[in-house]
């Protein structure tokens, strides 16, 4: 029988797995939660994990722009893939979403939450056109200028 052992002393510098099962040495996690929630304004969605969501923050950097989704929800998107009209700014593209707390950290998503954001999302598409062709975007409040 495999055997997976682990040494816990409540020594932190020695504490450790001691012995894996058999040649297995790769590690699954069971969280399931995830921590944010890719949408886009095709409709289609994904979640994330705690390092994605840092990679996707970090690869924003400057172009990344938060906006809010009501009060329990943030949006980072691109400042690259906004649209401006003479009526207004709209995204077109993707957004990553968090749940926020009143102390402003980031929350895992429930089940709950994923279904939430995805409605207020959706509800709030519209469609603009270019040309003969038509698409879905989601229009900002904010006012973020003009196409540089």
């Amino acid at each position: 029988m495999e055997e997976l052992k682990i040494q816990i002393e409540l020594d932190p510098v020695n504490d450790k797995i001691i012995q894996f099962p058999g040649n297995a040495r790769k590690i699954k996690s069971d969280i399931s939660n995830p921590m944010a929630l890719v949408v886009g304004t095709d409709s289609n969605f994904r979640t994330v994990s705690t390092r994605e969501l840092d990679r996707m923050l970090e690869a924003l950097g400057d172009d990344g722009l938060a906006y809010s989704l009501c009060d329990d929800y943030a949006m980072v998107f691109s400042s690259k893939a906004i649209v401006y009209t003479e009526f207004g700014n709209y995204l077109v593209g993707s957004a990553v979403f968090m749940k926020t707390g009143r102390d402003s950290r980031i929350k895992e998503l429930s089940d709950l939450d994923i279904k939430a954001i995805r409605t207020l999302f959706e509800r709030s598409l519209v469609k603009l056109s270019c040309a003969s062709v038509s698409f879905k975007a989601f229009p900002l409040e904010h006012d973020y200028g003009e196409a540089a």
